[in-house]
């Protein structure tokens, strides 16, 4: 058995886990797929293989999905040590090496508990804040990330080890990161929505995947526990939230993943990294 616990803002972990899952069923594989959202979710049996997947905040894994992995049980000294394999899958929207060291943290916690970490994969998806990519690339990005996980999946299905090498600028960079932590969980209290615009449906406050959004007469109230995870300033349906500090980096609306790939035009913004990476796709996928 197969289990695969995702955390997905937005929906582009979920997309790229989804079709990991299609793929493993594809090659014979049972497999389950469940969300982690507030991070305290446990898992009903062990299965003999976990896929934890999760978007990269600030080239570092989300709190609630760390808390996840926290909450997982020790195997060790039982009859199921060393025999819960374990893959991370993750997502961004840079190709960058500085993201790197995303996993590491969890993978030590597992490995104390008595797991088999045998590695990661990393799928460059479009970016939900910061600035948008045009539909166009966001298609391209999906295409290769399908590509990819058709290889990946069979690395999973036959248990073999698939580890992305560290940089010394990835160390650097999560490390610095880690304030991302607590600075969201204080910059999330400062997020605003525009009344004029905000068509009250709600949907900030039931998708907030740590029930950080809470509205009362009319009025939203935002707590401390805010994940980063710009579900509700990117889904909002009339773009009524203004996210403190980062509102100059605020995405809005869903991308077209059914747009034309072949018109793409890769953005200067680390354009050597993403040709890298689609040639990559390309030549070895």
């Amino acid at each position: 058995m197969i289990e695969i616990r995702v955390f997905s803002g937005t929906g582009n972990t979920l997309k790229c886990a989804e079709r990991m899952k299609d793929r493993l069923m594809e090659l014979g594989e049972e497999c389950v797929l469940s969300l982690i959202e507030s991070g305290k979710e446990i898992l009903s049996a062990l299965p003999d293989t976990l896929i934890v997947g999760y978007p990269i905040h600030g080239f570092n894994m989300p709190y609630n999905v760390m808390d996840f992995v926290k909450g997982l049980p020790s195997v060790k000294g039982t009859p199921r040590e060393k025999s819960v394999k374990v893959y991370f899958l993750k997502s961004s929207g840079e190709p960058l090496r500085i993201n790197n060291n995303s996993s590491h943290a969890a993978a030590k916690i597992l490995k104390k508990k008595g797991y088999v970490v045998l590695g990661e994969f990393h799928y460059v998806m479009p970016y939900n804040m910061i600035f948008r990519h045009t539909d166009e690339l966001a298609a391209k990005m999906y295409l290769a990330a399908k590509k990819r996980v058709v290889k990946d999946a069979e690395t999973i299905a036959r248990g073999e080890e698939h580890f992305i090498k560290r940089t010394f600028g990835s160390l650097l960079a999560s490390g610095v990161c880690k304030v991302e932590r607590p600075g969201m969980r204080f910059s999330g209290r400062f997020f605003k929505v525009d009344e004029k615009k905000c068509v009250h449906c709600g949907k900030c406050e039931k998708s907030c995947p740590v029930g950080n959004i809470k509205i009362k007469d009319g009025k939203f109230t935002f707590g401390k526990m805010c994940v980063g995870c710009m579900r509700c300033s990117f889904l909002c349906p009339t773009d009524a939230f203004t996210i403190g500090i980062m509102n100059c980096m605020r995405v809005n609306k869903k991308y077209d993943f059914n747009a034309d790939a072949s018109k793409a035009e890769i953005c200067n913004y680390c354009k050597k990294s993403y040709e890298r990476y689609f040639l990559e796709t390309e030549t070895k996928y």
